[in-house]
């Protein structure tokens, strides 16, 4: 032992100071977080007081899942783990009913009360649905997740480009790749709404907090709502300019370009591009 000891010193297999030790060195069980197992020879009595103490904690526990602020991921943890311990009382309920010394006296009277509880107690478990629980957990994932990492950021971005003003095209060739980007950017405006659809949809299945989710929405429905009547807009007067564009050019080839069709395209131009 003391070789080993000699080799980790001189080859530096330690830690320095006590600030290099990792966290996994330094954590240790809290005293009163454990529980000692119950003694061999406990009796009948002794165990069904210790149901008895059971359900009394487990109520209380039943009562913070069902009322309480307890989040998705822990209220199917520990329904999961109160559905478990109904099962093992029930075991242990049956050997103390295997006990003849609870056919008579008080440990009859005991036995009773401790199945009346026991029966309630699963009942009430009974009411925990872990499923349901999940299925709260995940709705509530859907519209987070949707909302805060994918409709947000994608409006933000989708805001600085219609906020961004148009190229002002020099020729018809030019003003034709200008249309083309802008109904790229209605078709992106068109999955964005597709999304904003999803998440409102994911708002209504939301257990709890509708009406805050639903004012989160809204905030982000009125941004959208402007880039849409921009996008929109963008695509309607390209497509109207490339058409003036186009009368002017036949017209030049046709009657030496005449006055309307110049006139026609030179208003719309300045409409757009003023």
């Amino acid at each position: 032992m003391f070789d080993r000891l000699a080799e980790i010193v001189i080859s530096g297999e330690k830690y320095e100071a006590e600030s290099e030790l990792p966290p996994l060195m330094t954590w240790f069980p809290k005293q009163e977080d454990f529980i000692p197992p119950p003694p061999k020879d406990e009796t009948s009595l002794e165990k069904m007081e210790r149901i008895s103490t059971s359900i009394k904690t487990g109520r209380n526990e039943i009562n913070d899942i069902l009322y309480g602020d307890t989040n998705g991921e822990e209220k199917v943890i520990r329904s999961l783990e109160l559905k478990r311990e109904a099962e093992a009382l029930k075991v242990l309920f049956q050997e103390c009913e295997n006990d003849p010394s609870t056919k008579s006296g008080e440990g009859s009277e005991q036995l009773g009360k401790c199945r009346a509880s026991l029966i309630e107690y699963q009942a009430n478990t009974s009411t925990l649905d872990p499923i349901k629980f999940a299925s709260e957990m995940k709705h509530d994932n859907e519209f987070r997740i949707g909302l805060e990492n994918l409709l947000t950021p994608w409006i933000d971005i989708m805001e600085g480009t219609a906020n961004q003003s148009l190229v002002k095209p020099t020729s018809f060739d030019h003003a034709r790749d200008v249309e083309i980007d802008c109904v790229k950017f209605a078709k992106e405006v068109r999955r964005a709404n597709k999304m904003l659809a999803k998440v409102e949809e994911s708002a209504k299945k939301l257990s709890c907090g509708q009406t805050t989710a639903e004012q989160k929405i809204e905030a982000q429905r009125m941004r959208f709502k402007k880039i849409a009547g921009v996008a929109a807009s963008r695509v309607e007067g390209l497509r109207d300019l490339l058409i003036r564009w186009e009368e002017m050019q036949n017209s030049k080839e046709q009657d030496n370009l005449d006055l309307q069709p110049l006139t026609m395209f030179m208003k719309c131009y300045a409409v757009y591009f003023a």
